[in-house]
């Protein structure tokens, strides 16, 4: 892995979503490799990050701010990470149309909305990466809102990698990432346990995703370089999900 950090020197990256596991691991393995990372999310502060700005995607006029943030800091994104994403674990029988709203909301409105925000301040090759989720492949018992949610930003990808291919001026890659169950501190009792042992029988591989695996992921989705001299170049990779 010490080769991927020549991939992505010399960047600035926006992580929205950033106080989540997987930007948070992400930053730790590759934070040093760019110029300058900004952080958007829910908490009120961030724990790494001295750009940050909080935000609540729920309502409607974090876009104007997210805009009003990126101008006062005049910087250009090479490298995005959405990760902004909730769970209220619901199935047909408890979710209600405040839960599905702030689902939506947050999983797939706000990607679509932070895209148009940031448009001006993207460099003139830009790298963006998705955080879907296997749930938006596969269903599963308590995730009727969440997982329509991530089927959506799957196909969300696909539609902003048409539309980006007719500018001119900037190549902009977009591309999701779909892990299965990604084992972290706050689930890691819950994956150890017996209810955590039948859910890995039903993962083909037997093992639950770590989060060097995702980070690994976003690495290469953001890089222009080949993974050990595959002819495949993330380059002439858009519009594609990635299942972890």
């Amino acid at each position: 892995m010490e080769n991927a950090h020549a991939y992505i020197q010399h960047k600035n990256l926006l992580l929205i979503g950033s106080e989540s596991y997987i930007c948070k691991d992400f930053l730790e393995r590759y934070g040093d490799q760019y110029n300058v990372v900004v952080g958007i999310d829910f908490p009120k502060t961030s724990e790494n990050l001295e750009h940050y700005l909080s935000i609540d995607f729920r309502h409607n006029d974090s876009f104007e701010k997210i805009e009003s943030f990126l101008k006062k800091l005049n910087l250009s994104f090479s490298s995005i990470v959405f990760a902004s994403d909730i769970n209220y674990m619901n199935d047909v029988f408890g979710v209600t149309l405040k839960d599905w709203d702030a689902t939506f909301d947050t999983n797939v409105k706000a990607a679509l909305f932070s895209m148009k925000a940031v448009y001006d301040y993207l460099s003139e090759k830009v790298a963006i990466v998705f955080i879907a989720s296997q749930n938006g492949v596969i269903a599963n018992s308590q995730r009727v809102d969440y997982g329509p949610s991530k089927s959506a930003l799957i196909h969300l990808a696909k539609n902003l990698s048409v539309d980006y291919a007719c500018i001119d001026d900037k190549d902009i890659r977009v591309n999701t990432i779909s892990p299965s169950y990604v084992k972290t501190d706050a689930n890691k009792d819950l994956l150890d346990s017996y209810f955590g042992q039948r859910l890995r029988t039903r993962i083909p591989y037997r093992r639950f995703v770590d989060l060097e695996d995702v980070s690994y992921s976003i690495r290469f989705l953001l890089s222009d370089q080949c993974i050990d001299g595959d002819l495949l170049a993330s380059q002439h990779v858009a519009g594609v999900e990635a299942l972890v």
